[in-house]
């Protein structure tokens, strides 16, 4: 099996889109972000029903040496072991690669921030 078959999420090169894992010693601190991240208990603990924040990267934009980045709210509708599924519930400003409402594949490390409907 090759690493591109075990990697199961969205990469630049075959997708034309990333989403960013975030390990939180090195991005807690970050100024442009609302809220801290959520400690990894709670990001490994979501769970169907629950939205969370994920951050996107486009391949054109790398590619053309801009780096937009996109902060978009995921629903999720499976958890197995690590391994979520989600469908976007935002409209991208950046490509048009991703849909409201297009099926993701994730991991707990690339959530951002997880809606607490306050």
């Amino acid at each position: 099996m090759s690493t591109e078959e075990e990697y199961p999420y969205a990469t630049l090169e075959k997708d034309g889109y990333e989403i960013e894992a975030i390990e939180l010693d090195t991005w807690q601190d970050q100024g442009f972000l609302k809220e801290p991240i959520p400690a990894d208990d709670e990001r490994f603990a979501v769970e169907e029903g629950d939205i969370v924040k994920l951050i996107f990267h486009y391949a054109k934009q790398v590619k053309e040496n801009r780096h937009p980045v996109e902060h978009m709210w995921v629903v999720i509708t499976s958890s197995d072991k690590g391994f979520l599924t989600g469908f976007l519930d935002n409209e991208p400003n950046y490509t048009k690669l991703l849909k409201p409402g297009q099926e993701l594949s994730f991991h707990p490390e690339h959530i951002i921030e997880i809606w607490r409907g306050e």
